[in-house]
């Protein structure tokens, strides 16, 4: 890697950063958002590269298209009960594998209650990975990876709709707030390219929602002009506090049962398919918002008060 110009709104050390990045990354900056912390992806997840490399694609690669979609309901957040959560899981096992599919991961459906209000909101996290998968081979042929990249992006997109879909046979209309992807690359006029790896694009202005955990606050932000420092580029959610396979020994003693009397989640989700999706795995809301001050404004905040994932 050839000296890149680091910013670093994450709570890492840049020495612990730098260990992160793939080899033969040449970049002219790197912005590490608040939630970056690395993966099975090229790049660490919570990072926005500008690069002018020509091989830049295989940077790029791993759930392309994946995104969120906040929904606004009409009804008020206590019009919501554990048989109709159930009903909208069943809804969703039966897409397993087309689309309207949850898929797994750390992909979910939130029900929301707004702090500044009652009314129902629902937040949709899907990806691609299946699909995306298609897009690797054609990392040395760019005219075919940029097709198919952005085939399985509006794939991905079209999944989040037809999520929402069995959202709405059970709770009725929906309006979208905001849809969003956070695995995406923008070439700029001068040629160079914006990878951005769980990491949503927000010019100044803009709205951006960061969930936390599934028992967690999540905020929906506006973008401020200072977002133009950091590639105009914002977190999708605060980042794992710790691996997966850390994850395991914690919620060999954690409480579920109490953390089901808290979040509605649906009867067909066994414990045993939280243990590396626990509140415990995620970052603080706050400390996040604390990273990203001046750069974004809270809007509104919500309560978790449903939750489904690993269907």
């Amino acid at each position: 890697m050839s000296g890149p110009g680091i910013v670093n709104l994450s709570a890492e050390s840049p020495g612990k950063l730098h260990s992160w990045l793939p080899q033969g990354l040449s970049a002219d900056t790197v912005v590490f958002l608040p939630d970056a912390c690395p993966g099975k992806s090229p790049l660490p997840t919570g990072t926005a590269v500008l690069t002018q490399q020509m091989d830049w694609r295989r940077f790029a690669l791993s759930d392309c298209g994946c995104g969120m979609r906040l929904l606004r309901s009409n009804r008020t957040s206590g019009d919501i009960s554990v048989e109709q959560w159930d009903a909208v899981a069943r809804l969703l096992q039966a897409n397993k594998g087309q689309l309207g599919d949850l898929g797994g991961g750390n992909h979910f459906l939130d029900a929301l209650e707004p702090y500044g209000g009652d009314r129902l909101h629902f937040l949709v996290h899907t990806g691609a990975r299946a699909e995306s998968g298609l897009v690797d081979m054609y990392v040395d042929s760019p005219v075919d990876f940029d097709r198919e990249f952005n085939r399985v992006r509006d794939w991905a997109e079209s999944n989040r709709a037809a999520v929402q879909e069995s959202i709405e046979k059970v709770f009725g209309h929906l309006d979208v707030v905001l849809d969003l992807p956070h695995n995406t690359f923008e070439i700029m006029p001068d040629g160079a390219v914006l990878i951005r790896k769980g990491a949503v694009k927000a010019e100044p202005g803009s709205l951006n929602i960061i969930p936390s955990n599934m028992a967690g606050d999540v905020a929906l932000v506006s973008a401020t002009d200072k977002v133009r420092e950091i590639l105009c580029s914002l977190s999708h959610g605060t980042g794992r506090a710790m691996a997966r396979a850390d994850c395991k020994p914690i919620a060999d003693n954690y409480d579920f049962a109490a953390l089901r009397s808290r979040v509605m989640i649906p009867t067909c989700v066994q414990d045993a398919s939280l243990r590396t999706e626990g509140p415990f795995a995620y970052r603080n809301l706050d400390a996040c918002l604390a990273l990203m001050e001046g750069y974004v404004e809270e809007v509104e905040r919500y309560s978790v008060i449903a939750y489904m994932g690993h269907l």
